[in-house]
């Protein structure tokens, strides 16, 4: 626990509460339901956004259809994430797993639905949006917006024109923009076709490059209410892929702002 907390509830009391939080972190992780098809980068984004490692020796065991795994936080506690079964490989297929989402997903705290920002043919994503994502999570719940629902369109390095500057690991001026406008029409056309979807809830991002995760991660935050405080804070440092010299600066930089 920092000073200020000492200073207000003392040393004994800070202490423990300290320890109730992490034996709430360590007891009862916050869940996530990661979505999404194969390709799309969900295990690079899980690493990357929570700076999490498996617990491989500790590791939960989950049917063929839906993964449980725990994952250590680098900050302290546990993540524990969902890996449901990916979607649109047929209808007979889907209708079995229609079933594990309706069973599976009303029990997360956060559902994190990954796509490939690059894809052209949106279609597919929809129909599993509004067939099988919404459907499960609205189940017991009155229905109206599912909040919980985050999007993330992954693998934005990749967009056309790729102009990615390698020493800065930052896309250039005009890749950014049109990155940007991409992203802003793909989540326009998703929140149309899927107005459950909330206003805010779609983010463009680089798991790969870890670009623009603090985005994405205060996106979940804000998706996981109650229990957003043990989601962790700390995602991979983008400027740790950056030439040495630029990574020395913004070293630099952050002692000299107070940041760390």
């Amino acid at each position: 626990m920092n000073s200020e907390l000492h200073g207000i509830l003392g040393a004994e009391a800070a202490q423990k509460l300290g320890d109730v939080i992490s034996r709430e972190r360590a007891t009862n992780p916050p869940r996530i339901a990661v979505i999404g098809k194969a390709g799309v980068g969900k295990t690079t984004t899980i690493n990357n956004l929570f700076s999490a490692r498996l617990k491989v020796s500790h590791a939960l065991r989950g049917t063929s259809e839906a993964g449980h795994k725990e994952f250590e936080l680098r900050g302290g506690g546990i993540l524990h994430v969902v890996d449901m079964p990916g979607l649109g490989e047929g209808l007979a297929e889907d209708a079995v797993f229609e079933e594990i989402y309706r069973e599976e997903l009303p029990k997360v705290d956060v559902v994190l639905y990954v796509m490939q920002a690059s894809e052209r043919i949106l279609g597919e994503d929809q129909r599993i949006f509004s067939e099988l994502v919404v459907p499960a999570l609205q189940a017991g719940r009155g229905g109206g917006k599912v909040k919980q629902l985050v999007v993330g369109l992954n693998k934005v390095d990749l967009m056309k024109p790729v102009q990615w500057d390698e020493r800065l690991n930052y896309p250039e001026p005009v890749m950014e923009k049109s990155i940007q406008g991409r992203c802003q029409d793909i989540a326009r056309h998703l929140r149309d076709q899927v107005p459950e979807l909330g206003a805010d809830s779609v983010n463009y991002y680089s798991a790969e490059k870890r670009y623009r995760l603090d985005d994405l991660m205060l996106t979940l935050v804000e998706a996981a209410g109650k229990v957003a405080w043990k989601l962790p804070k700390e995602t991979a440092d983008p400027f740790e892929l950056a030439d040495p010299d630029v990574q020395e600066f913004v070293a630099r930089w952050r002692a000299e702002h107070g940041e760390n």
